[in-house]
């Protein structure tokens, strides 16, 4: 392969590729503690990012800001843990991202499970605590 063609190539996959990279959007989470006369502990990761624990009092929040793969793939899950109950949930993915919040998910983590915000309803899409106390 000639030079030309080598720094063609090269200047294609930049292109393709860093390029997008740059112009990607933004994607917002709020974790929302909602649990009456108690605390909520939260662990938020994703393949590679961890975001840590926190322990949220009543109606604080943790919001957190990425920018989703170009593939569609990135998914960001949470440990939430209550007096009431706690399980492990999905609150981004390319299914919240297409059909439910869009870029902009807000979560109210309530006595009775997580509870997604749907845009642009502002209907709440609740969950069951996985492993209610």
């Amino acid at each position: 392969m000639s030079s030309f063609n080598i720094k063609l190539f090269v200047l294609s996959l930049n292109l393709l590729f860093i390029i997008p990279l740059e112009a990607r959007p933004t994607a917002h989470v709020n974790i929302i503690g909602n649990v009456d006369k108690g605390t909520l502990t939260i662990h938020c990761y994703s393949e590679d990012d961890d975001l840590g624990t926190h322990v949220l009092a009543y109606n604080q929040a943790f919001p957190f800001s990425f920018s989703p793969n170009i593939w569609g793939t990135t998914k960001f899950y949470c440990d939430f843990s209550t007096q009431f109950g706690s399980g492990n949930y999905a609150v981004f993915d390319n299914q919240m991202l297409t059909i439910r919040c869009g870029l902009n998910c807000v979560w109210y983590i309530k006595d009775n499970g997580p509870c997604l915000v749907i845009n642009p309803t502002h209907e709440l899409w609740c969950q069951p605590w996985k492993k209610p106390s």
